[in-house]
């Protein structure tokens, strides 16, 4: 499992790992699990098991942050004496004194907060600590530490949805020839394949991630050296910190850098948008799996059971999924009302988005990549109700406009009457025939079409269907061809983009490693 940060060495890795900052889910117990009983008897998926574990993992705001913070504190003191305004022997006092308490801050929760941390500092090293608190404040401090904890969830949660979606495209891939029916308002529609579905899925996705990645642009600049708001008259280099600290610029405005939260608003509501289409594959995914449906089967792993009903195959990882996507529009809800409320200046009635959501949300995603994957399509069944349930009568309609001669409101009257017939006698869609067509011509028209038998057959086969809508974006195998094409490039590019996102942190934080070296060691 990915790594609640990017990397532990961005971190520290001591503290990192004291805190539980790169908890992987335990996944299952060396006990057997009691819950995997009846048909759901066979070990749950670690990605599903993720589903249960986040919540009893999620670390509070201030833990979750902490690190950071003192990550911040360095580069901090290391600009401060590159600008002269501390000398060298005094940043190293203070870069020493820091890996004391930090040491100690893994297991004493009430020093992962500035001035408990402070008064520890000072109780190490002297008065020489009260320095490093020049030209800053904790308000442009938290502002910043916080910046560095979201670009970090934001890439791992761009992580994710690249991996459910090149889940997504391999399933697809697979899938090309998978006749299926698309529904519009629940009621059976066209024939489409579930690798055309399933792009369609992937495209979403890809708009997703790329909502992130421009959130990544605008939430990776620096605030640190705004100070309460007004700046501070110090000479400090906040470009040098935001380099140290792997910004890409700066928030240029103090104001703005204190009072600034648009972009927890912004990540909050990416949130929800993306979550709200997660749910509603789970949520066609559940329809599909229902005995009813039979168009698909969940893999036992991501399945639950009931206490009572032997019987039950219980569809738990969508659900639960669903759950979280619900939950974070009240994530989102409560950010924007608590901005509503107070003036553009920093205040500590913002609410902030909690590590747990976005823990949420990365199960959830895990989840719902390891169901894609494992998802077993009942090809025979789709098949089956694309062939029956009247899904290709837009077809036949087309058909009566290029043979008939008529217009197409009267191809759409004369084959809604063939359809009422049809369901009044019993029949399916592959039963219809060429007279009962004419016989609804000379009802509606007055005469009858000039229509070939054979091709109603063919406008009537859903596979005929799929290849004929072969336009940009179509089921055909053409289209399918193309989108393919472009989704494969798609997550190779942002692969990519993620990659150097991840590179270019890791070199600040060697950056920033090597010259507290320097400075410790001169």
């Amino acid at each position: 499992m990915t790594a609640r940060t990017s990397s532990p060495h961005l971190l520290g890795t001591a503290i990192a790992g004291l805190l539980g900052l790169a908890l992987p889910f335990v996944g299952h117990a060396a006990t057997p699990d009691g819950s995997r009983i009846g048909r759901s008897s066979v070990a749950k998926a670690p990605e599903f098991q993720e589903l249960y574990d986040f919540d009893r993992a999620a670390l509070t705001l201030p833990d979750a942050t902490f690190p950071y913070e003192a990550r911040v504190h360095r580069a901090h003191v290391v600009m401060l004496v590159e600008q002269k305004i501390l000398t060298a022997e005094e940043g190293r006092q203070i870069l020493r004194g820091l890996d004391q308490v930090d040491a100690l801050a893994a297991n004493a929760p009430e020093l992962r907060t500035y001035l408990p941390y402070e008064a520890e500092l000072v109780k190490r090293i002297g008065h020489v600590a009260g320095k490093m608190h020049t030209g800053r404040s904790r308000n442009d401090l938290a502002n910043t530490v916080n910046r560095m904890f979201y670009r970090d969830q934001l890439n791992r949660t761009i992580e994710a949805l690249i991996e459910l979606r090149a889940a997504v495209v391999e399933k697809a891939r697979g899938n090309q020839e998978t006749i299926m029916v698309v529904y519009t308002h629940r009621k059976e529609a066209q024939p489409i394949t579930l690798g055309h579905y399933l792009l369609g899925i992937s495209e979403s996705l890809g708009k997703s991630i790329e909502r992130y990645e421009q959130l990544y642009a605008r939430l990776n600049q620096s605030p640190l050296g705004a100070a309460a708001a007004a700046g501070t008259r110090w000479p400090l280099d906040r470009s040098r910190t935001a380099q140290l600290l792997g910004f890409d610029g700066l928030v240029v405005n103090t104001v703005e850098g204190t009072a600034g939260w648009d972009h927890i608003s912004e990540f909050a509501a990416d949130n929800a948008i993306y979550l709200s289409s997660l749910g509603r594959l789970a949520s066609e995914i559940q329809l599909w799996t229902t005995d009813e449906y039979r168009s698909a089967e969940l893999d036992d792993a991501f399945a639950g059971t009931s206490s009572i009903m032997p019987q039950k195959k219980n569809p738990d990882s969508l659900e639960r999924t669903r759950q979280i996507a619900a939950n974070a529009v009240g994530q989102l809800t409560s950010i924007l009302t608590s901005l509503n409320a107070i003036e553009y200046q920093h205040s500590v009635a913002r609410v902030a988005l909690e590590p747990r959501s976005l823990d949420a949300l990365i199960a959830g995603t895990h989840a719902m990549t390891g169901v894609v994957r494992t998802l077993k399509p009942n090809q025979q069944q789709m098949l089956v109700y694309a062939r029956q349930n009247f899904s290709t009568m837009t077809d036949l309609a087309d058909l009566l406009v290029r043979q008939g001669g008529i217009d197409f409101r009267e191809a759409h009257e004369i084959v809604a009457t063939v359809v009422v017939g049809a369901l009044k006698d019993g029949l399916t869609a592959d039963q219809i025939t060429a007279d009962r067509i004419q016989r609804a011509a000379v009802e509606r028209l007055g005469h009858r079409l000039n229509l070939d038998a054979r091709h109603v057959a063919q406008a009537l086969d859903p596979h005929a269907s799929v290849r004929a809508r072969d336009g940009v974006g179509g089921p055909g195998p053409t289209a399918m061809a193309a989108m393919l094409e472009q989704a494969g490039q798609s997550l190779a590019a942002e692969r990519s983009a993620h990659s150097a996102r991840r590179q270019r942190l890791e070199t600040a934080a060697q950056a920033l490693e090597l010259a507290e070296r320097r400075l410790k060691g001169g």
